[in-house]
């Protein structure tokens, strides 16, 4: 009982406070708002989103100097990259070296480039070991396409490789029948949602700013725990008849009742005046948010405990919840691949990838994976919470 009156005071101070309301609730609406609008060019909302066609450069060192003209290569590359889905995401050019090739990338004269070793296709057919090298240029979404199509083909090459070495001479006759017909069986455009449906720009950033905004509320927490300390009320609250757990777990529920209004406010906002579509699992969705509120409270309260000072308590909470918004593309979508994999570290990549999911209506068990992952990470930190609190404590 003493426990949630010292919550709901907790609610009514903050409530009560005008900066903490516009903070709060008003902020993460007009972020949304600006953000939806401003960086809807790199979302897909009712119509295909296009990727402009890739000028990529193909190194072939005996070519006998000619740029221009067919390729040499075979084992059905000719084929592969004269196909019209290809053409339509790439455009072909030889040139004589590698040199070349990088000076074109560096001025931004192309796109991609690719050095094609001169015995290529006799080490494959050889079943002996054969690289490509790939050369990126400055567009990233080009890149990306450009890479996705020599990897498709790269792998239906090793898979030939793979049939020669276990069928012996036999068998190449057989795998370059196969080569040749990539043109028309391998290369497809397709959506990747099976639904048919994506998330606008405005879903993507009310869910990566209402999972920011939540994480914030650890902040309010940690600030009112230090500020017990700071003007000495800490120990006049020791000498009621309550408990320092309650104190501390009062202060926690408070702050979370409060995250929850924040949710409910953000939720209903850009439901009603943006148009979001959360899903039709909102029980889901508020799984969501009460695992995000847990990670938040455990994370403000493993930085204030272990930190001396309430500035710098602050300082590292803020820190940490900007650095984990970056790397799991909360203030946009990070193309480079290592940034992607640092995001999985993160409390907000998994709780955005399950929003995104309830958005796009994706089945419940699907949801659920990427809700365990959070909910261990939660565990983690309420494992660290507790072991913080019972060797530091909450006293002056």
């Amino acid at each position: 009982m003493k426990l949630w009156t010292i919550a709901w005071f907790e609610l009514r101070m903050l409530t009560r406070t005008r900066a903490v309301l516009l903070n709060l609730f008003l902020l993460p609406m007009v972020l949304i708002f600006i953000l939806g609008n401003a960086l809807s060019s790199n979302f897909k909302d009712e119509a295909e989103a296009s990727v402009e066609q890739a000028r990529v450069l193909i190194v072939e060192p005996n070519t006998g100097g000619a740029v221009q003209g067919e390729l040499e290569v075979g084992l059905g590359l000719r084929e592969f990259l004269n196909s019209p889905e290809i053409k339509q995401r790439m455009r072909i050019e030889k040139t004589v070296s590698r040199e070349e090739a990088v000076e074109a990338l560096t001025r931004g004269e192309a796109d991609f480039g690719v050095i094609i070793p001169s015995d290529f296709e006799e080490r494959v057919t050889a079943g002996k070991e054969a690289q490509w090298e790939l050369i990126p240029g400055k567009d990233s979404m080009k890149n990306y396409v450009a890479q996705m199509i020599f990897h498709a083909y790269l792998d239906e090459v090793n898979r030939m490789q793979a049939a020669i070495i276990a069928l012996g001479p036999q068998g190449i006759g057989e795998a370059m029948g196969t080569m040749s017909g990539l043109e028309a069986t391998y290369v497809e455009t397709a959506s990747l949602n099976e639904g048919g449906e994506t998330y606008s720009a405005f879903q993507y950033y009310a869910a990566a700013m209402l999972i920011m905004f939540l994480l914030y509320s650890g902040l309010s927490a940690s600030i009112s725990l230090s500020e017990e300390k700071r003007k000495k009320t800490l120990y006049r609250l020791n000498s009621m008849p309550v408990s320092t757990l309650e104190i501390f777990m009062g202060k926690i529920a408070g702050n979370s009742l409060v995250a929850f209004l924040q949710a409910a406010v953000i939720i209903c906002g850009t439901s009603w005046f943006y148009g979001v579509d959360w899903g039709r699992h909102l029980w889901m969705l508020a799984l969501t948010c009460l695992l995000v509120v847990i990670a938040s409270m455990m994370l403000a309260v493993i930085l204030t405990l272990l930190t001396k000072s309430s500035a710098v308590a602050r300082s590292a909470v803020v820190t940490v919840i900007v650095v984990m918004t970056f790397l799991s593309g909360g203030f946009q979508p990070l193309p480079m691949e290592i940034i992607q994999r640092m995001g999985e570290f993160t409390v907000n990549h998994w709780a955005m990838q399950a929003i995104l999911r309830l958005m796009l209506g994706a089945d419940p068990g699907e949801v659920m994976h990427y809700l365990m992952m959070l909910g261990l990470f939660c565990g983690l930190l309420l494992a660290a919470g507790i072991v913080s609190y019972r060797k530091v404590g909450y006293h002056e």
